[in-house]
C-alpha cells in the first residue's frame, strides 16, 4: 500500500503533471458540481476542499464567499495552488493534507468537498473508509460531505473485469507480480497532456467502487446519505465519463 501511495504522489507532482493541472486550476466548477454545491451550502459556511489539487474547486469556492481552506496530499500540487491564489491575489489557504489523517479538531467544518474522484484515489478500502470517518469527524452536526467516483459496471467491460479477476484471484496467489491490490483497482494510461517525465508514472491509479460499497461505507462511518445521482442527471452536462455524486449528511 505504502509503495502504491508514493506512486500516487510523485506521478501527480510530476513536472508534467503540474503543468497540465496548472491549465486546469481557472476551468471552473462542473454544472453538477455548482448545481449542488448552491443547493446543500449555507451561505456562510466553513468549507475543506480536500483533494484540492492546484485549485479548481478551491477558487470558484472562495469567489463564491465561502470561507474554504484546500489540502492535498500531493506537495507539488499545494506549492502551484499557493502560486495562483498569490498571482490572483485571492487570500485562500492551502496546505499539505492527507485524508485519512486530517489535522483539524472535531467539527471544523459546515461542509466538506472531494471531487473529482480524488475519494477512490486513495489506495485500499480501509484507508477510504478512514477518511470517511475523519471527514465525519471533522463536520459540524448537520455538515455535508459531497464526493464523487466512477461506478463499476459490467456491460461493457466483461474482459476488462475478467482480466482484473485473473490477475488478483489467479495469478497474484502464484506469486505473479500484480500492480493491483484489490478488487476494483484499475490502472490506466494518463492524458497524454498529463504524461509524466517518467513513464512509470503515466500509469494513474484509481478504485472504481461499486454503488453498493460506496452506500456501505458511508453508512459505516455514521453518515445519512442524502442524495446519490450521476452528474448527468444532475445537469444534463455530457462528459466522457458521468461519475456518480453522494450527498452525505452528518446527524
Amino acid at each position: 500500500m505504502q509503495k502504491l501511495q508514493e506512486h500516487i504522489i510523485k506521478e501527480f507532482g510530476s513536472p508534467k503533471a503540474q503543468e497540465f493541472y496548472i491549465a486546469k486550476a481557472t476551468a471552473g466548477l462542473w454544472k453538477s458540481e455548482e448545481i449542488l454545491l448552491k443547493k446543500y451550502l449555507a451561505p456562510d459556511a466553513k468549507v475543506l476542499d480536500i483533494g484540492c489539487g492546484t485549485g479548481r474547486t478551491t477558487i470558484p469556492l472562495h469567489l463564491m464567499g465561502y470561507s474554504v481552506v484546500g489540502i492535498d496530499i500531493t506537495p507539488e500540487m499545494v506549492a502551484s495552488a499557493k502560486r495562483i491564489a498569490r498571482e490572483k491575489e485571492l487570500q485562500i489557504s492551502y496546505e499539505v493534507g492527507d485524508a485519512t489523517h486530517l489535522r483539524f479538531p472535531d467539527e471544523s467544518f459546515d461542509a466538506t468537498l472531494f471531487s473529482n474522484n480524488g475519494w477512490t484515489q486513495i489506495p485500499e478500502r480501509k484507508r477510504r473508509a478512514l477518511a470517511l470517518r475523519e471527514v465525519f469527524r471533522v463536520l459540524r452536526s448537520s455538515g455535508v460531505f459531497i464526493f464523487t467516483t466512477h461506478v463499476r459496471q459490467w456491460r461493457g467491460f466483461f474482459f476488462f473485469w475478467l482480466s482484473q479477476w485473473i490477475k488478483l484471484y489467479v495469478l497474484k496467489p502464484f506469486g505473479f507480480s500484480v500492480d493491483e491490490e484489490e478488487w476494483g483497482d484499475r490502472f490506466f494510461n494518463k492524458e497524454t497532456s498529463a504524461k509524466s517525465d517518467i513513464p512509470h508514472y503515466d500509469r494513474q491509479y484509481i478504485h472504481i467502487p461499486s454503488v453498493t460499497e460506496v452506500r456501505r461505507d458511508i453508512a459505516r462511518a455514521g453518515f445519512a446519505l442524502e442524495f446519490t445521482a450521476r452528474a448527468s442527471k444532475i445537469s444534463g452536462e455530457v462528459r466522457k465519463y458521468s461519475p456518480m455524486f453522494y450527498v452525505c449528511r452528518k446527524p
